[in-house]
């Protein structure tokens, strides 16, 4: 998993990259007319205001107590969301570049999707950490099985549990 440090300085670069994308989109679009991918101002806008919002939580939390409910759990699904807004939003934009023949049109609007590309590859490094641990947490959390009360946890994934887990005491055999 990547460190808070990690996470913050990413986070900070979504807001660094936001105003040149502003302006590449904002060219894209009028020397193109056409929306894709001039649209893409819109995911990364959002990504730029959980980037804010995150940044700012701990600031705000003192004058604010709504703020004390964005927890976690609901920057990961931001994350998550905005991750899948970002490809929503890739896939016409690519494809709109095709049909463009104004040839340096083609090049600012590739231009303009790395931005889109770099958010989406931020978002995926928060997400895909989360998702693998959510899904490795659930995976054996059952109060019935034995296995899953006893066994030392190694990683991330489940198949690095160890095999040689200690046997319980209260299994109802004796010992000859």
């Amino acid at each position: 998993m990547a460190s808070p440090s990690t996470v913050a300085a990413l986070r900070r670069l979504e807001l660094f990259a936001f105003p040149p994308a502003l302006v590449l989109f904002v060219a894209h679009g009028i020397a193109s007319e056409r929306l894709f991918p001039a649209l893409g101002l819109v995911p990364l806008a959002a990504s730029a205001i959980l980037a804010i919002i995150v940044h700012k939580r701990d600031a705000i939390a003192t004058y604010s107590t709504r703020v004390h409910t964005l927890s976690d759990i609901i920057i990961f699904w931001s994350d998550f969301l905005l991750a899948v807004f970002h490809l929503a939003f890739l896939a016409p934009s690519w494809r709109s570049l095709n049909h463009v023949y104004y040839k340096p049109a083609i090049i600012l609007g590739t231009y303009c999707t790395t931005f889109m590309m770099f958010d989406l590859g931020v978002h995926l490094f928060i997400v895909l950490p989360g998702a693998l641990r959510f899904f490795v947490n659930r995976s054996c959390n059952c109060p019935h099985c034995p296995h899953c009360q006893d066994t030392p946890k190694t990683g991330y994934v489940s198949s690095t549990v160890s095999e040689y887990a200690p046997l319980r005491g209260d299994d109802g055999e004796s010992e000859p």
